[in-house]
């Protein structure tokens, strides 16, 4: 059966009434026996195996799980960029990965590394690269383009400063000149 034409089952603790299903999810959470919630519900007026209460576990405490390490990367990534304030966001999911990454590969034993494709890990560790090197060529094209732009600017300030005020001009003009002179001699 296809992706696309299987039908989300639902299982017999979704069917629960909600408080039933919230007290179901807790006693999964602090480490209750199947046995022990299954024995709850009973208490409660639902019928219920205990196999049905460890399928319903397994989907549960997987969610649970991916939803704690995902919160865990959000957190690692805004302590990077509460470390590095000059960091864009980018820059902080570029390293966040590689990081991950470099944990992977130095907890990896050589079992595990025989069943990893080299061209995979090759590719991954490519995208990774070329991602950083995407990221600085912008960065230097941003700060050509407004170095140039600036450049301009300045250029029809001074010409009209030039023509309007000479005298200004001549001040301003002398002012960069020594704040320049002073910035090669320092």
């Amino acid at each position: 059966m296809s992706g696309e034409n299987r039908r989300r089952s639902i299982g017999k603790v979704d069917r629960l009434p909600p408080e039933l299903k919230d007290t179901v999810e807790q006693m999964l959470l602090t480490g209750s026996t199947y046995k022990e919630i299954a024995a709850y519900l009973k208490e409660n007026g639902e019928e219920m195996s205990q196999m049905a209460i460890c399928t319903y576990a397994k989907k549960y405490l997987a969610t649970v799980e991916m939803i704690n390490v995902a919160q865990s990367n959000f957190s690692m990534l805004m302590d990077e960029m509460n470390r590095y304030p000059d960091l864009d966001t980018s820059e902080a999911l570029i390293r966040l990965a590689s990081h991950h990454v470099m944990n992977a590969l130095t907890n990896v034993d050589e079992e595990q590394m025989k069943e990893v494709p080299v061209d995979k890990l090759i590719k991954e560790t490519n995208g990774l690269i070329r991602a950083a090197a995407y990221k600085k060529r912008i960065e230097v094209q941003t700060r050509e383009n407004y170095e140039a732009g600036l450049e301009a600017v300045k250029g029809l300030v001074f010409e009209a400063m030039a023509k309007e005020q000479p005298e200004l001009y001549r001040q301003v003009s002398a002012y960069l000149n020594k704040k320049k002179q002073e910035g090669m001699e320092g």
